[in-house]
């Protein structure tokens, strides 16, 4: 009887946490998920209370650890897409007026962060 009512406190437990966090990040979906699968296998294996709680605890730090790979994967592809479509790269087909390219670093422009871009400086002849 108290095994059925703690796997069952565990699948419910599995239940609640994915769905609280399934709006939110990867980490913290992952950490939850994890932490339920833990729980549960470390009930199977151990068959107390004791394995139960080590396997909550490594599961949750494995699923937040996976579940962080895959947000800094996602960011990483959402920055190099940014920076593909935001500002055109000079064209050196194109006969331009007399300038030149000039290299802008990185900055906080009204509480946005604009990346590296190159701007055409104009020079008068």
């Amino acid at each position: 009887m108290k095994k059925d009512f703690i796997v069952f406190v565990l699948i419910v437990f599995g239940f609640v946490g994915v769905s609280c966090t399934s709006t939110g990040y990867n980490t913290q979906s992952g950490a939850a998920i994890g932490a339920g699968l833990g729980a549960l296998a470390g009930q199977i294996i151990g068959r107390n209370t004791t394995g139960t709680l080590i396997g909550l605890a490594g599961g949750a730090l494995l699923g937040a650890i996976a579940g962080n790979a895959v947000d800094q994967t996602e960011m990483n592809k959402r920055l190099d897409s940014m920076e593909s479509r935001a500002y055109a790269a000079p064209d050196p087909y194109l006969e331009a007026p007399p300038g030149k390219w000039v290299q802008v670093p990185g900055q906080w422009v009204g509480g946005k962060w604009v990346p590296t871009h190159k701007v055409w400086v104009p020079v008068n002849p």
